[in-house]
């Protein structure tokens, strides 16, 4: 169970990173930007959540279970 858990939060790691990349090419994203005081965080919130899912992921995937 615990490595298919790590699996799915690599999966959503990936997703949500490549989600990240694809956000600035977003027309809608360009227009916002163009206002004064709209700061691109959403970016930042998806590359740090992807990076955390998939160390996390990638911790339960090689990480030893313990024998109790």
């Amino acid at each position: 169970m615990r490595k298919v858990i790590g699996l799915i939060c690599l999966v959503l790691g990936v997703v949500l990173i490549l989600q990240g990349r694809s956000i600035p090419e977003d027309l809608d994203h360009q227009l916002k930007y163009f206002m004064p005081g709209m700061p691109r965080y959403r970016t930042t919130y998806l590359y740090i959540a992807g990076g955390l899912l998939i160390g996390y992921g990638l911790l339960n995937l090689v990480w030893p279970r313990k024998k109790s």
